[in-house]
């Protein structure tokens, strides 16, 4: 276990809420490592399409609301992608400086898509229902452990 994975931890809980559906059978979106093939262009992780797919039948998108929930899941995917593409963990022998330089350049990767899934999901919120609010927000609310 790297000297980084519990600072990852604690970092990734950030952005892994705004992309967890909450079931007991649900993947989980962003929480490790995203592994991506070597293709062009990246495509995002599958569990990301699952994550997607669930949420939308949690809240129970409309046609009305279906581009804004577009725009959430395209901001998911783009999140997705650049985790996987951002530096998880510094070899072994690392120094304490290349640690600590490693986690700022993974959090300020989730936290520029954390500012993109804000925007995206304020669009979204302001269509929804006071029902599929209430959903919105235990799916998106982080619990113990995330």
């Amino acid at each position: 276990m790297s000297r980084l994975t519990p600072l990852v931890a604690v970092a990734a809980g950030a952005l892994s809420a705004l992309l967890v559906v909450r079931d007991s059978h649900c993947a989980v979106a962003g929480t490790g490592p995203l592994l991506l093939a070597q293709a062009q262009p990246p495509q995002p992780p599958q569990n990301i399409e699952t994550s997607i797919s669930q949420l939308h039948q949690r809240l129970q998108i409309t046609p009305a609301q279906e581009p804004k929930f577009n725009a959430v899941a395209n901001v998911m995917r783009e999140n997705a992608r650049a985790e996987a593409k951002a530096p998880h963990e510094p070899p072994p022998t690392a120094t304490a400086v290349e640690d600590l330089r490693a986690l700022v350049g993974y959090t300020e990767v989730e936290l520029a898509g954390l500012k993109k899934m804000l925007s995206a999901l304020e669009g979204l919120y302001a269509t929804l229902s006071p029902a599929q609010k209430k959903t919105a927000d235990a799916v998106f609310r982080p619990g113990p452990g995330e």
